[in-house]
């Protein structure tokens, strides 16, 4: 337990069985750490090869700065390079590409369930990091009766070198965050995610209008009863309803708000460090630090998602049957997902509400570090 100010940085760790442990002691502890945690660091599975983040985007240009001071033990490169420039060769197209190329930072993946960080994420709303290195590992099991310490050393992280990697990309987390005189978020990268979240909605929306269009155009034309083999004779797929048009204004409307706020942060942020950084008041600091803190919390609903209200954060969640995969804006997804359309329409106004309050905090934030700052150089 590390303080940056009187705020403290909580590490818990125990996954198995079915996450009882940290799920057990966050709800212990829930008061006391949306009251105080900064952000929860996990560690789970890793092994050889490249530097995986996940979690909230908020930490996203943090941890980006981490990962570039610490080495890759094999390459010499600093393990941002490597995972920058294998993002790069793992890009679909050239836009992917072109759009990785200029990007300054690593892009966070989306976290959904099946570690530790899922009840600090998705029930507390506490910002969240998992780091691991992998992908080039010789063998791979997941939770078999080889999962051990002489396959470990035969077969993955032989000479624990990505072990020592992952150490100080956690350590070094941990310090800077200790150490640092505000919590060091940035809120830009976050409204780049949720305004791709959004438009992912949108894209599916009109994916399966046109897919269930041009299903029941092909059934009325006759197409599967044309192309059937009468030697494996098999059933034609059933008639679809057409999805109706969604109204995604009120959410598209506030991710606009968002961004604003994102960038007035931003923008308060490189006048700080224009100006050298200069040391705050402690209780200029206090002050900025607390509505810092709380802003992760402000994407959190008191009534959580429907039909699963344990899991309260409207932005990141797991799919309820996905496994450990994510879904985004789970509240409208889900129902799409279950062809649910105007149980889907009906989400859209509580989550855009839940969001126009994020970025009024941030704003608010944004706000009052400018105020602190010119405090410090009054006309």
């Amino acid at each position: 337990m590390v303080s940056i100010a009187h705020h403290r940085l909580l590490r818990l760790g125990r996954q198995e069985p079915g996450l009882l442990g940290s799920v057990e002691w966050v709800e212990t502890h829930l008061a006391e750490l949306q009251s105080h945690a900064v952000a929860y660091i996990n560690s789970d599975d890793s092994g050889r090869g490249y530097l995986s983040a996940g979690g909230t985007q908020d930490l996203q240009n943090f941890v980006s700065g981490v990962a570039r001071e610490v080495q890759d033990p094999e390459t010499k490169l600093s393990i941002f390079q490597r995972a920058h420039l294998r993002a790069i060769a793992k890009a679909k197209d050239a836009q992917e590409r072109g759009d990785l190329r200029r990007r300054s930072d690593l892009v966070i993946e989306t976290l959904g369930d099946g570690s530790d960080f899922t009840a600090f994420q998705d029930h507390a709303g506490i910002s969240t990091l998992d780091l691991s290195f992998g992908d080039e590992n010789d063998g791979d099991q997941y939770h078999s009766i080889y999962d051990d310490f002489y396959w470990y050393t035969h077969f993955v992280d032989t000479d624990f070198a990505y072990g020592r990697a992952l150490s100080q990309t956690g350590g070094t987390a941990i310090m800077r965050l200790a150490d640092a005189d505000f919590v060091p978020v940035d809120y830009g990268p976050q409204a780049e995610a949720i305004a791709k979240y959004e438009a992912d909605l949108e894209k599916l929306l009109k994916d399966k209008q046109d897919e269930f269009t041009e299903l029941n155009l092909e059934l009325k034309e006759g197409v599967f009863a044309a192309t059937n083999d009468p030697r494996r004779p098999m059933l034609p797929p059933p008639a679809e309803v057409i999805p109706p048009f969604m109204n995604f204004a009120p959410m598209k409307n506030a991710v606009g708000s968002l961004r604003k706020s994102a960038e007035h942060f931003s923008h308060a942020l490189e006048q700080f460090r224009a100006n050298g950084s200069p040391k705050l008041p402690q209780e200029s600091l206090n002050v900025i630090n607390e509505e810092l803190l709380g802003i992760s919390r402000l994407f959190l609903s008191r009534s959580g998602l429907p039909e699963r209200p344990w899991f309260k954060n409207q932005i990141y969640a797991p799919g309820a049957y996905s496994g450990y995969g994510a879904k985004p804006i789970a509240a409208v997804r889900e129902y799409m997902d279950e062809k649910k359309w105007a149980e889907a329409d009906g989400q859209v106004p509580q989550v855009s509400q839940i969001i126009e309050i994020a970025a009024a905090g941030i704003d608010k934030a944004a706000a009052d570090f400018e105020r602190e700052l010119a405090g410090l150089h009054p006309r």
